[in-house]
């Protein structure tokens, strides 16, 4: 099963600002599961969403509408219309250009949500083919058999072999008839979508040998032109902000009480068109290495579900937005620590980033200094859902490996690391 990430981005009518601030806090956020303006558990295609306002005077102030979801934008669209009609009509009625005459304005609305979507220029899918369906299934699975594990130890105290335990589990499935689904384990991706990315950047590394003639100088030009700029770029000393926003941010972040967190970021590109190619072909990069990441990491990070990186006003500004497991604090600790070289490559590109060296060295690695500067950039999220609160990216990839392996062949030793995996 396919996945698909973009985002619905609206101007907010200047006028209509504080009335949509207290929609998406008062009402959508403090009945997150049950308000009348956006059913999230109604959408069954919906792995993440999010919500949140982007209040500045440069730019006006926009809504941001985060989807994470399975399957066509088509399917999506319409399960989005069927189940939160009337809830869309009066977000959107907030927004600049709205023209829908009511919620039964089906087309009015599809049509003004086509308009403003915003796909990502790079992004990372941390349990790639596994739909919100089959993560709630496993992820069901891996219960009952936890359960029934438990009961046979205490009914069988005695030491038993591996093999033997695994297959009174395989018994236990094979005697429910609603567990048919189990034994029918599709592929994570289909051949075509794991070789194709493979092959692209393949492909791409092939070219860069061959045209390296003439991409050297290109690259010397860059370099030091790159330079140049960099022992220019301004360079805070301290975000006079910082302290007072952090207090919202972190309140929000410790109120989820689930095992994930969600981060948004709005950063403004260094002025000049050099800047803005240059993070064009980085993100362009970092969505080609992405896109052969199917071990749930990106960078050697183990905990992000879903994240994108979008150029968004004609380039002049670059929009991040992040589902991650974990605390803030680590999610930036494994940055720094595992991906330091990538981000940096990024965001070296946008305002008040701490000082860099070609590109990549430096940058993140002033951790004090990334870390004020992550917070100073950061966005409130005032909605936030996923639709598996308690799962983390390992959690489900582990789920998927005992649905997958149960009906396997294993000897011995592969049947006791199965049962490790409970």
């Amino acid at each position: 099963m396919a996945q698909m990430l973009l985002t619905f981005l609206t101007r907010v009518k200047p006028d209509k600002l504080d009335e949509l601030r207290g929609i998406l806090d008062n009402d959508i956020a403090a009945n997150l599961l049950d308000n009348p303006y956006l059913p999230f558990p109604s959408l069954t295609r919906l792995h993440f969403a999010s919500l949140f306002l982007d209040e500045g005077t440069t730019y006006g102030s926009y809504l941001v509408f985060e989807n994470n979801f399975d399957g066509p934008l088509d399917d999506y669209l319409a399960e989005l219309y069927t189940q939160a009609a009337p809830g869309l009509h009066r977000i959107y009625g907030c927004c600049l250009d709205y023209t829908a005459a009511s919620a039964a304005d089906r087309e009015g609305i599809l049509a003004y949500l086509r308009k403003h979507i915003v796909r990502p220029n790079a992004y990372h899918i941390g349990n790639p083919g596994r739909s919100v369906a089959r993560t709630l299934r496993e992820s069901g699975l891996r219960d009952r058999l936890e359960s029934f594990l438990d009961d046979f130890v205490r009914a069988e105290p005695s030491g038993q072999q591996p093999g033997l335990i695994r297959k009174k589990v395989q018994d236990f499935i094979r005697d429910e008839p609603e567990s048919a689904w189990v034994a029918q384990a599709e592929p994570r991706q289909t051949r075509r979508e794991w070789f194709t990315p493979r092959l692209k950047l393949g492909l791409l590394i092939v070219a860069a040998f061959l045209l390296l003639p003439i991409l050297i100088p290109v690259a010397i030009i860059w370099a030091v032109v790159l330079r140049y700029k960099e022992k220019r770029d301004p360079v805070p000393d301290k975000f006079d902000d910082i302290v007072r926003r952090v207090g919202g941010l972190v309140e929000r972040e410790d109120r989820t009480h689930v095992v994930q967190n969600h981060l948004a970021h709005m950063t403004v590109l260094k002025p000049g068109l050099f800047r803005r190619c240059t993070l064009w072909l980085v993100l362009w990069l970092v969505n080609f290495v992405a896109r052969t990441s199917d071990k749930g990491k990106l960078s050697g990070i183990p905990s992000i579900h879903y994240a994108h990186w979008s150029m968004i006003d004609n380039g002049r500004r670059l929009l991040f937005v992040s589902n991650f497991d974990g605390s803030w604090e680590n999610y930036l600790d494994d940055f720094i620590d595992k991906a330091s070289y990538g981000l940096t490559a990024v965001w070296s590109n946008t305002q008040h980033f701490p000082r860099t060296f070609f590109l990549f060295g430096q940058g993140a690695d002033d951790g004090s200094r990334f870390k004020a500067w992550a917070r100073d950039k950061q966005v409130y999220t005032n909605v936030w859902y996923c639709a598996y609160p308690s799962l983390t990216v390992e959690t489900i990839d582990n789920n998927s490996d005992i649905r997958e392996q149960l009906y396997a062949a294993a000897d011995e030793s592969a049947a006791r690391e199965w049962l490790w995996r409970f």
